[in-house]
């Protein structure tokens, strides 16, 4: 059994890396489409914000997918879907059909996403130790190759719009060998613990079982930590380039090693993270990042030279890097619920948060400037510390670490 859960969490390795750099082998070619166009960056806006849409209408279906046919399965078909989806966009002639395909991405990239996560639950759940912070580096390192595979194709003597097609051709034959190999959700881990469902969460001096509650109780403050932790991630993401130039007169190359360097902490915290939970516990992890991102996000903000943004862009990726993961971790195993369930739940405030913001910031910036959005998101992380405090600490210390 030992050697069937390893060679599924090796499968599971596998497609999240692939995900990452479906997702990156498209990212340079926004501009190229927008280009193609002729679409204004308002335009451009409203086109992947049909993306944003079509990953929020995906995600209660994925669940209930998730929770009835095998996540395993959802991921077969989902990724069958997603990869070819990359390629479309490359060939809408008008702003609505762009639209149209984006929705069309978004959807089955979501779809992947909450399936391929809860199937990370199910592996937790089976192998009994932490590995989705470990899952998702995977995605990272597959973003980071994705990318790179992508600038160099760039920098040769071939055709641009040959590379998307012939990155889907790869990434979908390297799914379809991989998925046959993952977790069915239907294979249980042996009997050594008490069944989690059964297990009670301490609320003040009252134990509840889990099953008397309703979900969104439960799930609550871990949407909340999650919105919080996502947002940050959303705001660097789309701003610190920005940030770096404007305040530093950065070259547009030294705001990209910024966020690489943001990029690179993340990946490696969240293939430590594991180790990290297991050998530290959750609760000390959870409040170490939130402390790290919220310094980070402080020193990127008041730094008077770009060398100390690039350090706070690190510290910053360092921070926020194993939230999200060790949130759906978390609450799969203290709720007793369903992979696809928590994912859903969880994934749909965190993307909310994505999506929301960099507009936000950005309007915030337009009227206070743009240090004061930074300054302002690092006080928006340090909310999670009082979440955490008062409605999941006794959660955090009862989950198993191991």
């Amino acid at each position: 059994m030992n050697s069937l859960y390893t060679a599924a969490h090796n499968r599971c390795r596998g497609i999240f890396f692939l995900h990452g750099a479906g997702f990156a082998s498209w990212v340079p070619h926004i501009p190229l489409v927008q280009q193609r166009l002729a679409l204004s960056h308002e335009n451009l806006g409203l086109a992947l914000l049909a993306a944003a849409v079509g990953v929020v209408a995906a995600m209660p279906l994925a669940a209930r997918c998730s929770n009835r046919f095998g996540s395993n399965t959802v991921v077969k078909f989902s990724g069958v879907l997603f990869f070819p989806a990359l390629v479309i966009p490359l060939f809408m002639a008008s702003l609505p059909t762009l639209a149209i395909a984006l929705f069309v991405m978004g959807f089955c990239a979501a779809m992947m996403d909450i399936a391929m996560n809860a199937n990370g639950v199910s592996l937790e759940r089976a192998r009994d130790k932490s590995i989705l912070s470990g899952l998702h580096g995977f995605w990272s390192l597959g973003g980071f190759c994705g990318a790179g595979f992508a600038t160099l194709w760039f920098t040769l003597p071939l055709s641009k719009s040959l590379h998307l097609p012939i990155s889907a051709i790869i990434l979908l034959a390297a799914h379809w060998y991989l998925q046959r190999g993952l977790l069915s959700d239907l294979v249980k881990p042996a009997d050594r613990h008490k069944d989690i469902a059964h297990q009670t969460i301490q609320t003040g001096n009252q134990a509840i079982p889990n099953g008397e509650r309703p979900i969104f109780w439960l799930l609550l403050p871990f949407g909340i930590c999650a919105f919080v932790g996502q947002f940050g991630e959303g705001v660097i993401t789309d701003w610190v380039t920005v940030l770096m130039i404007e305040t530093h007169d950065s070259t547009a190359s030294i705001a990209a090693a910024g966020f690489a360097l943001y990029s690179a902490a993340m990946a490696i915290t969240r293939l430590s993270g594991d180790w990290l939970v297991m050998r530290l516990g959750r609760p000390p992890v959870l409040i170490a990042s939130c402390g790290l991102a919220t310094t980070g996000y402080l020193i990127i903000a008041l730094s008077p030279h770009y060398l100390l943004s690039w350090l706070g862009c690190f510290i910053t990726g360092t921070g926020l890097a194993v939230i999200l993961p060790l949130l759906i971790s978390t609450a799969a195993a203290s709720t007793g619920k369903s992979g696809g369930t928590v994912v859903a739940t969880i994934a749909a405030t965190g993307y909310t948060a994505l999506m929301a913001g960099p507009p936000v910031i950005g309007a915030v910036a337009e009227r206070y400037g743009l240090i004061n959005a930074f300054l302002l998101t690092s006080g928006f992380l340090s909310l999670i510390i009082p979440v955490y405090l008062t409605s999941m600490r006794q959660r955090l210390k009862t989950v198993r670490n191991s």
